[in-house]
């Protein structure tokens, strides 16, 4: 996404105006870090996947929306010099910038990175990926990180993280935007100063926030909810606030006290480091009350951060309603766009790269420690985090039933899996999952431990049926049948081949593709209305 110089100009003097100067600081809630989850589109997804792989000790569910594997980057991003190599692998859409398919070699590399750094202590034990939920969302419509990015990303974390604990939807015909269900309602609309605060599916720009229908609709008029599906993988079933009666506000906070430079010393500015004055955080009623709470970080793409969008983001993105009545805090970090050192117009998060320093007269072969714990920006968001949690207590295992069998609910679906949660079971030491299709007899599709109560099925055919059921093992022997669930999986998406769509980041919209300085020399691309259907 680019912002013009005047756009960016505008942006920073909205911050020294301090719209929120003197915003308070973050509240000391009854949260328990181990269940925390994080979230995020575009710039805010490779930095969800970043905050849940240095972090994974206490991140149990990654959900990111048009992002792509760990330290993408690689050696590129040493100092943030080689954006433009960067953008040409971890992106691939903007036909002026020649594109670099990630390769398997790569993939390696950025695991073996992980590996490493988790050895040194940079990073929490990479095993821990084992145990985390993966949630993956890419739209057929998306020109600006394209669909072999969202792909390589589910490699990535296939060399940590079983199948049965990865889902990926990219049957809907959405464009790069954060799919929210609520970004229409009043409350949300109004919270980007009274304009409608979301595009249809398929548009590119504006708050890049969309409205979805699901395919085929559950009703007729049903809006893919993301935040509901990933955070009921997460988390189990939740209760849905409506946006119009949400018992609290997301509120505004100083992010100032939690920014510090490489080394620890305070920054001069928030923009020191690319980071916003005020971030914002929701507090549900029953959190502020000192009940036990979980966190979910939310975090937003290039040209989403107050600074560019004001409220939109934060009041529209669909997760507060998720949040309310289910005691989950929802932590909103900004990034904020920088013109000079670093260099961040967009006011992306840092994923190549830009917010690391490089020692003058020093070169040093190591790049990356933005993707670490000891990145700036990774480190200002888990202090947040800390601060919100200074109260907390570890959380009490989730009631258990004491029927003969668990309970299973279909949370969602793509062309070619189903993600199914189902309620713990006293005594149980496991769980299987049996799927049943047409006449033929129950398949056992594995058995998940005690801790896991989700199960995403692979390998499913487009728009076809399916039945399942899960049975606990409970000393030793299965139990009875849950309740059978149905899935109908939507349609096979798009190939390249027919729906192929780019982006220009120098003129801010969908283009035509013109192979990168070959005739007619239009690298910049065409501008184009034309979308997939």
């Amino acid at each position: 996404m680019n912002l013009t110089l005047r756009h960016a100009l505008a942006a920073l003097a909205w911050t020294v105006t301090g719209l929120a100067a003197q915003a308070a600081d973050l509240p000391e809630l009854n949260i328990d870090l181990k269940q925390t989850t994080v979230s995020g589109i575009s710039s805010g997804a490779f930095m969800a996947v970043q905050m849940g792989v240095a972090k994974s000790a206490s991140v149990r569910g990654v959900a990111a929306t048009a992002g792509g594997p760990y330290f993408c980057a690689l050696q590129d991003s040493w100092g943030g010099i080689g954006v433009s190599t960067s953008i040409g692998r971890c992106m691939q859409g903007d036909p002026s910038i020649r594109v670099s398919p990630i390769t398997n070699s790569q993939l390696q590399d950025m695991a073996k990175a992980a590996r490493k750094w988790a050895q040194k202590g940079k990073i929490d034990p990479v095993d821990n990926l084992a145990s985390q939920a993966v949630w993956v969302f890419h739209g057929y419509n998306d020109g600006i990180v394209k669909l072999p990015v969202s792909q390589a990303l589910l490699k990535w974390y296939g060399n940590f993280t079983p199948a049965s604990q990865i889902f990926h939807k990219d049957e809907l015909n959405a464009a790069h935007a954060q799919i929210s269900a609520a970004c229409a309602a009043p409350q949300a609309a109004a919270g980007a100063d009274g304009g409608e605060s979301c595009n249809v599916c398929s548009t590119t720009g504006g708050t890049f926030i969309n409205a979805c229908t699901d395919q085929p609709p559950a009703t007729p008029a049903s809006l893919y909810d993301a935040a509901g599906s990933a955070l009921q993988m997460f988390y189990g079933p939740l209760t849905r606030t409506a946006t119009e009666q949400l018992g609290a506000k997301a509120q505004e906070f100083s992010q100032t006290p939690y920014l510090k430079l490489h080394g620890g010393g305070a920054v001069r500015q928030p923009d020191d480091i690319a980071m916003g004055e005020t971030g914002y955080v929701y507090v549900p009623q029953a959190c502020k009350a000192g009940q036990p709470c979980r966190l979910h970080i939310a975090f937003h793409g290039c040209m989403q951060s107050a600074t560019t969008i004001k409220r939109a983001f934060v009041d529209g993105a669909g997760v507060n309603e998720w949040a309310d009545a289910n005691r989950i805090v929802v932590l909103y970090p900004q990034a904020t766009p920088t013109l000079l050192q670093p260099t961040n117009p967009m006011g992306c998060w840092d994923w190549w790269g830009y917010s690391d320093k490089v020692p003058l007269g020093k070169i040093t072969p190591e790049a990356g420690t933005y993707a670490t714990s000891e990145g700036v920006q990774v480190a200002a968001v888990w202090r947040m985090a800390q601060k919100l949690a200074a109260k907390g207590v570890p959380a009490s295992p989730a009631p258990a039933l004491t029927t003969s069998a668990t309970q299973l609910l279909a949370l969602d679906r793509s062309d070619d899996q189903a993600v199914l949660r189902w309620q713990p079971l006293s005594g149980a030491s496991g769980y299987r999952i049996y799927r049943r299709s047409g006449a033929e007899a129950a398949q056992l599709l594995g058995e998940g431990p005690a801790a896991q109560l989700f199960w995403v099925d692979s390998g499913l055919q487009p728009q076809g049926s399916y039945r399942y059921t899960v049975r606990a093992i409970v000393g030793g022997k299965e139990g009875l049948d849950s309740n059978a669930v149905s899935v109908s999986t939507g349609p096979k998406p798009p190939t390249l081949a027919q729906c192929d769509p780019y982006f220009s980041l120098s003129q801010n919209k969908p283009v035509k593709k013109t192979p990168y300085s070959l005739p007619p020399y239009n690298i910049l691309g065409t501008p184009t209305t034309d979308v997939c259907p």
